[in-house]
């Protein structure tokens, strides 16, 4: 009788198998009303914060990410329009390499209490993608899809 392997856990899957390969980035001083536009219209929950010609910076010039949280702290003040990216930027942003099991990338979100890492190629150390909590649950929900589990034999005595 054929025995399937189980399902994978977070180890089996890397962070590639999981991420957003884009990103989507402001500049440190864009108003908060604009960070706001840019997530709904991208559909995202996060928007990086870039320094714009500092590629000395962790994650290539990466100085911090703006959630869809932080920007509902800062309209309970009402100020969307006086404050700017900068100012309520999560910072340092962790980071992830392509080649990193997702089992990692879970430990290095909950040991920062985030809920996005910027992704890094692992020889440039530049940014080339996001990884989300949702990207985790989404890669995990469509395995057998994306990655058949192949069936093994064994035999039984």
């Amino acid at each position: 009788m054929p025995v399937l392997e189980p399902y994978p856990s977070l180890g089996t899957l890397r962070v590639v198998d999981a991420m957003h390969p884009r990103l989507i980035s402001c500049d440190p001083e864009a108003q908060l009303r604009s960070v706001a536009r840019m997530m709904a219209t991208y559909r995202v929950h996060a928007i990086l914060v870039k320094e714009h010609g500092d590629e000395s910076l962790p994650g290539g010039g990466v100085c911090g990410v703006v959630t869809d949280t932080d920007l509902l702290r800062s309209a309970e003040t009402g100020d969307l329009d006086e404050r700017t990216a900068r100012s309520i930027a999560s910072a340092p942003v962790p980071t992830v390499t392509t080649d990193q099991p997702l089992a990692s990338a879970a430990e290095v979100m909950l040991e920062h209490g985030a809920s996005h890492l910027v992704v890094v190629e692992p020889h440039s150390a530049l940014p080339i993608g996001v990884l989300s909590t949702l990207d985790i649950a989404a890669a995990l929900a469509r395995f057998p899809e994306t990655h058949p589990v192949q069936p093994t034999t064994a035999t039984v005595a």
